[in-house]
C-alpha cells in the first residue's frame, strides 16, 4: 500500500488528473497524507478500528446473470447475518460534492512532476458542463458523446500529427460524480505547459470553423456510428455488470441509459452541436468554465515559467482556502 501511494501520481498525466480531481472534489484524500498516516499506522491500531468501521453499515449490492429472485436474497442474508448491525443514517452516508465552477471562470494549477528525472510535462484543459441531472440530462449527454466523435480524429491529426505536440493527445468527455465536463490532455517532453496550453486553445477556437463545414452527410455518419456502439450488445457478462453497477453507485439507477442517449441521437442536429459548442466552449459565453491543470516536467524552471500562468486566469495556490470560498453542486451519489 504504501508503494502504491508514492506511485499514485508519477506519470505525468496520472498526476494531472489527480490534480484536476483535487480541486473539483470538495473531499479529497492526499496520498502523501495518507501516507504519513499509514508509515504511522501500527496493526493494532487497525484491531481497535475495525469495530468502530463495522458499528454501522450500509449496503447496496447488484446480483445479475443466471438468478433467481429467491437465490438473489439468499446472498443478501449473508450480508445481513454476517454483519448484524444498525444501518447507517440517511445523512451520514458517503456523500461527494463537486466544485461549481463560477461563471466565466478561468483557473490555472501548476505543479511540477513528482519523479525528478521526468522530463514530460502534461496539460489537462477541463471544460465543466452542467450537473448530470433532469429532463435534459439524456440529451446533454448524447451531444457531448457526438461532438467527441467528431473531433477526436481532428484534434489528434492536428496537435499531434501536424504540430508535433507530444506522443499523448486526447480529448473526451469526463463525469465527475455525476457533473459533466469536457477535457483536452497534451503530454510533450519538448514544449512547456503554458505552450501546450495555447496549442490547445487555438485548436478549440477552430472548432467552430470545423463544425461549421460539417456537410450533412459526415455528420449523419457521426450519428449513426455512435448510435451503433450505444446499441451494441455488451461484449461479456462481467461487462454488463460492470455498466449496471456504474449506474448504482452514481446513484442514477439508468439502466437502460445507452437505448435513451441512441434514441435522442437520432434527433439531434448539427445546430444543437453548434451550440453546445458556443455555450460551454467558447470563450466569449459565460458558461464556459475552464480549469487548466499544468504539470511540468524536470526540465523546466517551475518558479520562473509559472509566473506566465496568469495570461491563462487565477492561479490557484491553497486548495483548501480555494475550496473554502467556493460554491459545490448538490451531491448526486
Amino acid at each position: 500500500m504504501e508503494r502504491t501511494l508514492k506511485n499514485v501520481n508519477i506519470k505525468p498525466l496520472n498526476h494531472s488528473s489527480y490534480l484536476r480531481l483535487q480541486v473539483l472534489r470538495e473531499k479529497f484524500w492526499d496520498a502523501d497524507e495518507k501516507l504519513i498516516c499509514l508509515v504511522n499506522t501500527s496493526l493494532s491500531d487497525l484491531e481497535a478500528f475495525i469495530p468502530e468501521l463495522l458499528s454501522e453499515l450500509h449496503v447496496e449490492g447488484l446480483c445479475h446473470g443466471n438468478l433467481s429472485e429467491e437465490e438473489a436474497r439468499k446472498i443478501l442474508n449473508i450480508f445481513r447475518n454476517t454483519f448484524p448491525v444498525n444501518p447507517l443514517p440517511l445523512g451520514l452516508r458517503h456523500q461527494d460534492r463537486v466544485l461549481c465552477l463560477p461563471s466565466g471562470a478561468r483557473l490555472v494549477r501548476s505543479m511540477p512532476v513528482k519523479n525528478a528525472l521526468e522530463v514530460n510535462s502534461v496539460v489537462e484543459l477541463y471544460f465543466q458542463i452542467e450537473q448530470d441531472s433532469g429532463l435534459n440530462s439524456n440529451k446533454l449527454r448524447a451531444i457531448v458523446d457526438l461532438f467527441s466523435n467528431i473531433i477526436e480524429e481532428p484534434c489528434f491529426d492536428q496537435l499531434r500529427t501536424k504540430e508535433q505536440l507530444g506522443y499523448i493527445v486526447e480529448c473526451g468527455p469526463r463525469m465527475t460524480y455525476r457533473v459533466l465536463g469536457y477535457c483536452f490532455s497534451v503530454q510533450s517532453s519538448k514544449y512547456n505547459p503554458c505552450y501546450l496550453h495555447t496549442r490547445i486553445n487555438d485548436f478549440v477556437c477552430s472548432l467552430q470553423q470545423l463544425l461549421e463545414t460539417l456537410d450533412d452527410e459526415t455528420f449523419e455518419n457521426h450519428k449513426n456510428c455512435l448510435i451503433a456502439a450505444k446499441l451494441e450488445k455488451d461484449p461479456s457478462l462481467s461487462y454488463e455488470t460492470g455498466r449496471y453497477w456504474t449506474q448504482i453507485v452514481d446513484g442514477r439507477y439508468l439502466f437502460g441509459m445507452p437505448k435513451l442517449e441512441a434514441e435522442e441521437l437520432k434527433t439531434i442536429t448539427k445546430v444543437d452541436v453548434m451550440d453546445w459548442y458556443k455555450t460551454y466552449l467558447r470563450t466569449e459565453s459565460s458558461k464556459c468554465r475552464q480549469l487548466a491543470i499544468h504539470v511540468w516536467g524536470s526540465n523546466f524552471n517551475l518558479e520562473e515559467e509559472t509566473k506566465m500562468a496568469v495570461q491563462f486566469g487565477t492561479v490557484v495556490g491553497n486548495i483548501q482556502s480555494f475550496k473554502s470560498s467556493s460554491k459545490f453542486y448538490p451531491s448526486l451519489c
